[in-house]
C-alpha cells in the first residue's frame, strides 16, 4: 500500500468519517435507511460496525459538510483509525478483493463532541511524537529518505513553507478580499476533469459567441490521448508515477494554480516526499538554482544567512528523488535582458541537482504553443470547463455557485437558475471558465442577487476585476488600459466584420492592429490573457501561422461595442440606393455588438434613441403591391422591430419601451377586432419571431403584458398559448399554472390534456 500522509488533509477527511459514523450511530442522521451500515454500542466506549466503503462514503454526504469522500479516502481514513491513532480494531476474516469492512472502534466516550475533541489532541500529539521519532533516524538508515535541513526534517521544512506561502488560499482572494469574502481553497474547490494533449492544436472553420469555449477545447479527437477525472490523474499518474516531467496548460482562470495546489496537498497528504512551490514571478531573472539556494531556503529555514551546509543539504534533498518541484505561472516569468523564451529558461535551468526533482508546471496556452517548445518532453494535460451536468457528468457550475453561497442557498438557487433562462446562452458558455464564474458569483453577491442592468455594465466589470486581479503581476495605469481596450476594441470590430473566421483571429491581423509581436501592445494583451494563441491554422493558404482568440468570444464582443462612437455605424439607410447604405443590423454577428452599445453608461440617451427610432420607423420598400400595409410591414422591417425590442432590453431607460412590448404581445397572440367581434391573428413567421423576441426584450414589461390579455380573452386555446410561453418567459409565473391547471380540468380530449400537462411540467417542474 502506498505510503499515507497525516498531514491537515488527511486528518480532515479521518475526522470527517469517525464525525458521520458517531452521528449515524447516535441517530443523528436523516434519509440513511438504504445504507447497508449496521452499528452497535458494545460499550459506552467501543462501538462496533459493519458496512461496505461505498456506504460509508455515502454516509459522508449526510452530514453538514460539501460533497462526500470517496472510497480511495474512506480506506486511507480507516487506515489512519487504525495505524495512526490506534482506536480500530479490524474483525475481518478477509482483508484482501473483500468490499466488507467489520471493525471495532475504541473511543473515548459515546458524546461525540467529546470523542472529536479528543481526537484533534490525539491527532496532534501522535504527530509531534511520529516527527520526533523520524528526526532521530540515522541519516543513512532507509528508513529515512527525507533529508534534513539545518537539523530540522527537510519534509517539515517544505510544509511549513506551503503554509507560508497560503497555498490553501482560493487564488481570487485578492480580487474579492474588499468586499470582506475570503475562501480557504477546500471550502469552494469543485475538482475539474483534465485531458492529456498530443500536440498544438490546428485550427480552421469558426465557433458560434454562444459555444466560444470550444476556442480553447482541442479541435480533434486524435489530439487527445486521454481523459481523466481528477482522483483519476492523481491515482494514475501522479501516485503510479507515470511521468517525472507534467505541464499543466490552459486559458486565462482554467484553474491551472488551483490544481497545482491541490497537487501540493496531495503530495503532503498521501506520499512521504516534499513538495516546493515557487510562483516564476519571483524568480526576477533568477535561475531556479540560484533562488532556491538564497530567496526559497532563507524564508522556509528563516534565516539571515545561509550556510554551504545549508545548500548542501537542500542538494541531498533532491538527490533523494523525492522533491515534488511545483513551478507556477511559466507566462509570468520576467526575461529581462535574456532573448530566450520561457520555455527554453526553464529548460536550460532543469539541470544538475535540481533535475532531480519531479516538475510539474503550469502555462498558459499561448506562451506554450508559441513556436518550438523547449519542454516537448513533458506530458501536457489540460483542466477541462465546468460542465452542466447530464446523464455522464455532474452540474460542476451548481456547485461551485453552492459553496460560493454556502451561508445563502436562496442566491446560490436564483443564480444558477438564472443560467438557464433563455437569452443567458453566452454567459452561460463563459462562466465555464472558473475565474469568470467566480467574477458572475461576485458580481452578484455585491448586488444581493442581481446583475447590472445591462450586458455592457456586467462585462465592465468583469474588464476591471480581471486587469485588478493581474495587477500585481503585470501593472497597468488608467491611460494603459484606456489604450489597450481601444486597440482591443479595433481588433475586435475588424475581426467580426471579416469575410473569414470572426473569432479565430491570425497573426497577421492581430499584428495589423497591435503591431509587432514583440510590440507593448501585444504582449500586454497576452500577458493580461485578453489574446491567448489557441492552435495554429490549418488552412492551406496559411498552414501553420499562429491563431488567437479573446479570452472568450463574447469579451470580443463587448470590446467592440466599446469602440462604436456613432449608431449609423450599424444602420446608414439610403432607401433610394441601398447599395451605398450600411445595414449591419441585418448581419448576425453584429447583433450582440449592437445590444452591448446600447447597454453602455456613456453612450448619449439621444444617441440610443435616435438608434431605436431609426429601427421602429424603419421602411424597406418591400412588397409594397403585394400585401396590405395597412396591416403587414416588410420582411425586413419586422427584422429591424424585433432588434429594437431586444435593444429596450439594454437601453432600460427607452421612453417607449411599452408600446413595442404591447406590438410584439399583439403579433405574437393576435388581438380582438372590435368591429369584426373577432379574434385576429397573423401570420405563423410573424407570430413566432414576434414570441421569440418576447423572451429576448424588457421581461418585466413582457410578464405585465401577458398577463393583462390573459385577462381580455376567454378563449381557451389562446390562454393556454399565452400561459406556456408567460411560462418559458417566467418559470414557475402563477398565472401561467393557473391558466394550465383549469385547461386540464376543463378539456376532454385526452391527448391536448397530455400537451398541457407537458407545458406545466416544464413551466413547474415537479
Amino acid at each position: 500500500m502506498p505510503n499515507i500522509g497525516y498531514g491537515s488533509e488527511a486528518q480532515k477527511r479521518t475526522k470527517r468519517l469517525l464525525e458521520a459514523l458517531l452521528a449515524y450511530a447516535n441517530g443523528e442522521l436523516e434519509d440513511c435507511d438504504h445504507l447497508k451500515i449496521e452499528v452497535k454500542w458494545q460499550t459506552e466506549k467501543q462501538l462496533v460496525v459493519r458496512t461496505e466503503a461505498r456506504f460509508l462514503a455515502e454516509l459522508t454526504a449526510k452530514d453538514q459538510s460539501n460533497g462526500k469522500l470517496n472510497t480511495i479516502q474512506i480506506k486511507e481514513a480507516l487506515t489512519h483509525l487504525e495505524d495512526f491513532l490506534e482506536i480500530l480494531e479490524d474483525d475481518r476474516t478477509k482483508t484482501k478483493g473483500s468490499p466488507d469492512w467489520h471493525f471495532k472502534l475504541k473511543l473515548w466516550s459515546k458524546d461525540k463532541a467529546e470523542n472529536l475533541r479528543r481526537f484533534e489532541f490525539e491527532w496532534k500529539t501522535r504527530k509531534q511524537q511520529k516527527s520526533k521519532k523520524d528526526h532521530n533516524v540515522h541519516p543513512d538508515s532507509p528508513d529515512n529518505p527525507i533529508s534534513s535541513i539545518a537539523g530540522i526534517d527537510g519534509r517539515q521544512v517544505c510544509h511549513e513553507m506551503l503554509e507560508a506561502q497560503n497555498h490553501r488560499r482560493l487564488t481570487t482572494n485578492p480580487l474579492t478580499t474588499g468586499d470582506g469574502v475570503i475562501f480557504e481553497l477546500d471550502e469552494i474547490y469543485v475538482p475539474l476533469g483534465l485531458v492529456e494533449r498530443k500536440q498544438r492544436d490546428r485550427r480552421s472553420g469558426d465557433v458560434s459567441p454562444e459555444q466560444g469555449s470550444q476556442l480553447y477545447e482541442p479541435e480533434a479527437q486524435d489530439e487527445i490521448i486521454q481523459t481523466f477525472q481528477q482522483d483519476q490523474f492523481f491515482e494514475q499518474v501522479l501516485r503510479q508515477g507515470r511521468s517525472r516531467r507534467i505541464a499543466i496548460i490552459g486559458e486565462p482562470g482554467a484553474g491551472k494554480t488551483t490544481l497545482l495546489q491541490k497537487i501540493a496537498a496531495w503530495v503532503l497528504d498521501n506520499t512521504e516526499d516534499v513538495p516546493i512551490w515557487i510562483s516564476l514571478a519571483d524568480l526576477q531573472g533568477k535561475t531556479l538554482e540560484q533562488y532556491l539556494l538564497s530567496d526559497w531556503l532563507k524564508a522556509a529555514t528563516r534565516k539571515v544567512h545561509v550556510s554551504q551546509k545549508m545548500e548542501e543539504d537542500l542538494g541531498e534533498l533532491f538527490n533523494s528523488k523525492r522533491v515534488w518541484l511545483l513551478l507556477d505561472a511559466v507566462d509570468e516569468m520576467t526575461v529581462g535582458a535574456q532573448s530566450l523564451a520561457p520555455l527554453q529558461l526553464i529548460a536550460n535551468q532543469l539541470t544538475g541537482w535540481v533535475a532531480d526533482a519531479r516538475v510539474i508546471l503550469t502555462c498558459r496556452l499561448n506562451v506554450w504553443d508559441a513556436g518550438k517548445n523547449a519542454l516537448e518532453a513533458f506530458d501536457t494535460y489540460r483542466n477541462l470547463d465546468f460542465s452542466y451536468g447530464d446523464a455522464q457528468t455532474p452540474d460542476q457550475v451548481g456547485q461551485f455557485i453552492r459553496r460560493w453561497f454556502k451561508d445563502n442557498s436562496t442566491l446560490a438557487e436564483r443564480l444558477r437558475a438564472q443560467l438557464d433562462k433563455p437569452g443567458k446562452e453566452r454567459i452561460k458558455d463563459a462562466v465555464k471558465n472558473p475565474l469568470r464564474l467566480a467574477l458572475l458569483c461576485r458580481s452578484w453577491a455585491l448586488a444581493q442577487g442581481g446583475l447590472p442592468n445591462t450586458k455592457a455594465g456586467l462585462y465592465q466589470q468583469f474588464t476591471e476585476a480581471l486587469y485588478e486581479w493581474k495587477q500585481d503581476r503585470f501593472p497597468t495605469s488608467s491611460t494603459q488600459r484606456q489604450e489597450l481596450n481601444k486597440a482591443l476594441g479595433e481588433l475586435a470590430k475588424r475581426a467580426i466584420a471579416s469575410s473569414k473566421t470572426k473569432f479565430r483571429l491570425e497573426h497577421r491581423l492581430v499584428e495589423s492592429v497591435l503591431g509587432k509581436s514583440d510590440a507593448d501592445l501585444f504582449q500586454l494583451a497576452l500577458q493580461l490573457g485578453w489574446l491567448n494563441q489557441v492552435g495554429v491554422a490549418a488552412e492551406v493558404e496559411n498552414l501553420g501561422e499562429k491563431v488567437y482568440a479573446f479570452y472568450h468570444p463574447t469579451f470580443q464582443e463587448y470590446f467592440a461595442a466599446l469602440v462604436i462612437d456613432d449608431w449609423h455605424f450599424f444602420l446608414d439607410h439610403k432607401p433610394h440606393n441601398p447599395i451605398k447604405g450600411t445595414y449591419r443590423i441585418f448581419e448576425r454577428q453584429w447583433k450582440e455588438v449592437i445590444l452591448l452599445w446600447l447597454g453602455r453608461e456613456d453612450v448619449p440617451y439621444e444617441q440610443k434613441d435616435d438608434f431605436i427610432k431609426a429601427l421602429v420607423d424603419f421602411k424597406d420598400g418591400c412588397g409594397e403591391d403585394f400585401f396590405d400595409r395597412s396591416r403587414y410591414r416588410g420582411f425586413y422591417e419586422y427584422r429591424a422591430y424585433f432588434l429594437a425590442a431586444a435593444g429596450i432590453a439594454e437601453f432600460i431607460d427607452y421612453s417607449q419601451s411599452d408600446e413595442i412590448v404591447a406590438q410584439l404581445v399583439k403579433w405574437g397572440f393576435g388581438y380582438f377586432h372590435i368591429d369584426k367581434q373577432k379574434w385576429i391573428t397573423f401570420l405563423d413567421s410573424i407570430k413566432k419571431g414576434a414570441r421569440a423576441t418576447l423572451a429576448e426584450t424588457n421581461r418585466s414589461k413582457v410578464i405585465a403584458a401577458l398577463v393583462q390579455l390573459t385577462e381580455s380573452t376567454e378563449d381557451k386555446s389562446i390562454r393556454w398559448q399565452i400561459a406556456y410561453n408567460l411560462g418559458k418567459i417566467h418559470p414557475g409565473s402563477q398565472t401561467a399554472i393557473t391558466i394550465l391547471m383549469q385547461f386540464i380540468k376543463s378539456i376532454e380530449s385526452e391527448s391536448i390534456r397530455w400537451q398541457v400537462a407537458e407545458s406545466l411540467g416544464k413551466i413547474d417542474p415537479g
